[in-house]
């Protein structure tokens, strides 16, 4: 975890007998499946190997939750962002999770491609109140 209390990032445990490629690759081609960004890997200790996997970049949209006027937080909704980004990333891409910081609420939103999910999101970005200040970030 970050200093703020933010994921930075994640591991996973699998256990299984007998490790063999044909068994790596069924595990990396399940978890990639399952939103695995890029830059994951599988790590075999029995063998001392890492093999990387994942195919979705990610991108984290910060929310400003201090700095804005206060009929902004009165009038406005992070689960209406959560929802417009989930539709307009439709075949696209996904919302997948989020973080509320004592500053900053993140979601998380994971896909094929950063650059066209940023530009598919940006009209939206620049015209609701709520994501004034914001911040998008590539995280994978």
């Amino acid at each position: 975890m970050a200093a703020n209390g933010e994921i930075s990032e994640c591991d996973i445990e699998i256990e299984f007998d007998g490790p063999s490629d044909a068994r790596a690759e069924a595990i990396s081609e399940t978890l990639t499946s399952m939103l695995a960004p890029k830059g994951s890997s599988l790590h075999l200790l029995d063998l001392d190997r890492r093999i990387p996997f994942g195919a979705h970049e990610g991108l984290a949209l910060y929310l400003n939750g201090t700095d804005l006027a206060d009929e902004v937080y009165r009038d406005c909704d992070s689960n209406y962002v959560y929802a417009e980004c989930s539709r307009l990333l439709e075949g696209l891409g996904i919302v997948s999770s989020h973080w509320q910081g004592p500053h900053e609420t993140a979601l998380y939103m994971y896909g094929w491609d950063f650059k066209a999910m940023q530009e598919r999101l940006t009209p939206f970005l620049q015209e609701y109140p709520l994501c004034q200040q914001c911040r998008v970030v590539q995280i994978a």
